[in-house]
Parts: structure tokens; sequence; C-alpha cells
């Protein structure tokens, strides 16, 4: 019988090798994105070296265990939930040589832009393609022929434009950039038209050096804020030392007419908490709203015992350029969440776990109408009733929103809430408002005690509320097992406001199409 007791295995190192990508389609539309690299950056803090947790994005991976199950209930003999029928979606990006697929995107007055883990394209909003696949590595100079990795997309409804942002890096000679790509939605089936910017992935001068991994994309009124998890080289060895917060004004870095950004850059000892911490995945707003504010972030912090928190964090223009506040609060014990199972699959057969996530928060967003920001990640959960096994611990999505005050440290967690079924796991939250305040969370889920292979939902809470009402955006077609082991899945999925009905909010999620392939499926969902 399974119990709820985990336990973490060996951390394993898989450096994915440049000579994975694949060549670059063609594009419609002439020329390529006029590429820059950005001037110096003005930096707050130093190297603080304080943790040795691992990356993420080389696939390297928490062998996390998943206790077994009694299964007196024979899997696949359930029925799936009932679907509720949602807006028209569409097939869009797919890679057979990356795993996870990184899936993001975000939608427009006219396009959708959507990216992979080594690509991205357009489409209008009828879901035909406008621009065909483009590679990454393609975009900018300074990432041609190198390896690039976790793409994030954003559509920045203050300025009608899309921002991109891909990551490069290699171990000899030592190598980590940032690359952005603004898109004008005008002209967003125009490569052309688009403006490359490129900046150093390290960007504290004379400390260690360190790579960028794991981007989180933000923005409010007036500037884009990037997030990264910095790393030592080489990968195989790469030890966390902190978080880097870098915020930029948007007119140099949306149009290469102007003078190229420089960056306000936090980083070391500006990135630690209220409480001392090194935060770790720190996550910039999205942000939405008449009267935005102040750029607002989130990160969590578990610590034994029962004192777990997260931190609201705000990017605060002073008279003398910019300040990083943080304020921490209590979310209680948050357990960390075991290896999800799938439909085809024993729930005892550790080669086809998937990996659902964890603590880190996958993004943030904030309406500034209501003055709530929102945060989700993974965790246990341990549903009833396991009518099919006995025993099923599960792996669920916990959301979170925090009401944040003038002075940081008031602010409030004013609600918490729990996404999951019975002897189903989900993974993979992200999480958006629409013009009413509800909140939806788009995520992962399969259950091999019901036979339910990998595939893309939608949660939808209402304002005030904790309850959910679960949306099936896409079922999963087959049993996924395209590596040896437990799955990559993730490492995030997408959704935005659609700014030309606030009632719709866009999808970018993935489902399993066969055994060894995802796939991208972007949809339009609606609580009306």
């Amino acid at each position: 019988m399974r119990t709820s007791s985990r336990s973490l295995c060996v951390l394993i190192g898989l450096a994915l090798a440049v000579g994975m990508l694949a060549s670059p389609a063609a594009a419609q539309g002439e020329g390529r994105p006029q590429g820059r690299t950005a001037t110096r950056a003005i930096v707050y803090g130093r190297d603080a070296g304080v943790s040795s947790r691992k990356a993420t994005s080389f696939d390297v991976f928490g062998r996390r265990s998943r206790p077994f199950v009694s299964a007196p209930g024979a899997a696949g003999t359930s029925s799936p939930l009932v679907p509720v029928v949602v807006g028209a979606g569409f097939d869009a990006l797919a890679d057979p040589l990356s795993k996870p697929s990184d899936t993001t995107g975000a939608l427009g007055d006219t396009f959708y832009v959507a990216a992979v883990n080594t690509q991205m394209a357009v489409y209008d909003r009828n879901g035909i393609q406008v621009v065909a696949p483009i590679q990454l590595d393609q975009l900018h100079a300074n990432s041609t022929g190198l390896f690039v990795f976790d793409p994030k997309v954003i559509y920045d409804q203050y300025r009608d434009t899309f921002l991109l942002v891909y990551l490069v890096q290699q171990n000899s000679p030592r190598l980590s950039r940032i690359v952005t790509v603004a898109i004008p939605n005008a002209t967003a089936n125009d490569p052309g038209t688009w403006c490359a910017v490129s900046f150093k992935g390290d960007q504290v001068p004379g400390a260690t050096a360190v790579w960028a991994d794991y981007p989180g994309l933000g923005f409010n009124e007036t500037h884009v804020t990037i997030t990264t998890n910095q790393f030592t080289f080489p990968t195989s060895t790469g030890r966390f030392l902190y978080s880097q917060v870098m915020t930029i004004d948007k007119a140099g870095l949306y149009d290469c007419n102007q003078a190229a950004p420089s960056p306000t850059v936090f980083a070391g000892t500006k990135t630690q908490d209220d409480k001392g911490h090194q935060a770790f995945t720190l996550r910039p707003a999205e942000t939405v709203g008449s009267t935005p504010g102040p750029q607002l972030l989130t990160s969590f912090q578990p610590v034994k015992g029962k004192r777990d928190y997260l931190t609201v964090w705000r990017i605060k223009p002073t008279a003398s350029g910019f300040a990083l506040k943080k304020a921490s609060k209590r979310t209680g014990k948050v357990s960390f969440p075991p290896l999800g199972t799938q439909g085809g699959g024993d729930p005892n057969d550790a080669d086809l776990w998937w990996d659902a996530g964890d603590h880190r928060f996958i993004n943030a967003f904030y309406d500034a109408d209501q003055n709530q920001i929102f945060t989700a990640h993974t965790v246990f959960r341990n549903f009833q009733p396991d009518t099919l096994t006995g025993a099923y611990p599960e792996a669920a999505v916990r959301w979170y929103e925090i009401d944040p005050a003038p002075v940081l440290k008031n602010s409030v967690v004013a609600r918490k809430g729990i996404i999951g079924a019975p002897e189903a796991d989900v993974g993979w939250p992200t999480v958006a408002t629409d013009s009413t305040g509800t909140l939806f969370v788009t995520y992962s889920r399969a259950s091999a005690p019901h036979g339910e292979f990998l595939s893309a939902w939608v949660a939808t809470i209402p304002p005030g509320s904790t309850a959910e009402t679960q949306l099936l955006v896409h079922p999963g077609l087959s049993t996924y097992d395209a590596i040896q082991g437990p799955e990559r899945w993730g490492d995030f999925t997408a959704l935005n406001r659609d700014p030309l009905d606030g009632q719709n909010i866009a999808t970018f999620n993935q489902y399993a199409s066969s055994s060894t392939q995802w796939q991208q499926f972007i949809s339009v969902v609606t609580d009306n």
C-alpha cells in the first residue's frame, strides 16, 4: 500500500547537446530582427554564494521517489471527468528533439506568438500559421549556432507588443546570454520589424562566473523585468549562487532605432529575502489594469517544520534609481510533490512516472484593478476517497492570492486553494485573471488509475472563492514514454488575458500525442 512519505533521490545532470538542435525553418516575411547588444548595467548586490540547489534547464531532473500503490482496481476502469466545451483551439508547435517542451506563448490583438524549447512561430487569431517555425538561435547573432533554451513569451498590452526571451549557454569557452525579441503586434507576421537585444547572462562584474537559468518574464507600464537563477560553471557540477533580477526600460528594448537599453540589476545579497534566505526562482508579475504601479514579484521558501513562506517583492523607483523591497508571509507547511502517474502505466512502474513540478512558482500575475497578485506551484496532497487503489497521495496545484499593501510588510495572503482530484496527478500551473477577477489556472494532468494520458487542463476560481471548476482542454492520446526512467514534462505552461475580450483567456499547454511526442496546444477559454 502506498503511503504519503517522500524521499529525494540523487539529482542527475544530463547536459543537452547543441547538435540536437534542428535546422531553422523558413519564415514568412523578409529579414530577421535587428540585433543589438545591451549597454552596461547598473548593478545592486554582489555574489552571495549560499546554496547548492541544482539547475533545471539542462535536463537536471530530481528523481523523486513515489510511494508504491496497492491497486485493487484495474487501471483505466473508471470514466474520466466529463469535458467542458471551451473556445476553439489548435495544435501549434512540436519538436521531436526537445524534452520537455517548455511550452509558452501569448495572444495579442491580431496574432498569437508561440514558442517551445528551441523554436517559435506566429499564428493569426484563426490559428493559421503566418510565420513558419524559426529556430531561436537564428534570432540574434549572439546566439547563432549555440545552445538555446527556456523561451518565455508575454504580450504587453500597454505597448501592443509581444516580448520573447530565451537563454544561451556554453561551457567552453564560458558563455551566458539573455536574448530578448520585441515583436510589434501590428507587424508580428513580418520578422523584419522585430527588435532583438542581447544581454550578458552574468550581470555582476568581478564576481564568480555564472550562467543564467530558468527565466521569469514580467512587466508593468514602463519596464520589463527578467529574472534568472544563476549557477556556476560547468553545467555538470553547477551550483546555485543567487537569483538575478534585471529591470529594463521598454523604450530601448522594443525599438531598435533608440539607444540600446541599460538594465538595472539586483543580484547576490540584494536578492536575499527579508529572512536572510537567498531567493530561488523569483517570478516577476505580468501586469494588467489601468494603473499598474511598480513591478511586483514572488518567490517561495520551504523551511523545515511548518514555517514555509512566500515572499512578495516590489521594484520601486526612487530619486536615485530603483529599490528592491520584500516582505515574507507564512503559507503553512507545503510538502514536496511525488512524481505523477499516467494512463497505460502501472502506478508502481517508475519508467512511466512523469515530473509534475516542484516548489518553484511558474509565473506571477498582477491584476492592478483588483490589487491582487496570483502565483502557483506543485505540491503534495492526499485527496480522498481512493476508491481504485486504496491509497494514492497526489501531486496537486496550490495557488495563492496576495493583496499587496503600500507598506509591503502589511501585505496579506488573502486566499489560497488546491486544484486536483483523487488518484490523479497535476502539475506545471500558470495563473491569470480575466476582467471580472476570475482566476484561471492552466496545468497538466494524468492518472494511471483513471487511465488518463498526459492532458491539458484549465481550472477557474470565482472571485473571493477557493472552489474550482476543472475543464479538460485537450486529452492526451497515448502513454508517453520518451526516455528511460521518469518522463520529463513541463517545465512551464502559459496563459494571458485576451486584449480584445477581457473575459477570454488564451492558454498554451501540451498533451501527449504519441508515445514519444508532446504537442503544443493553444486554446481560448472563457468562464462567461
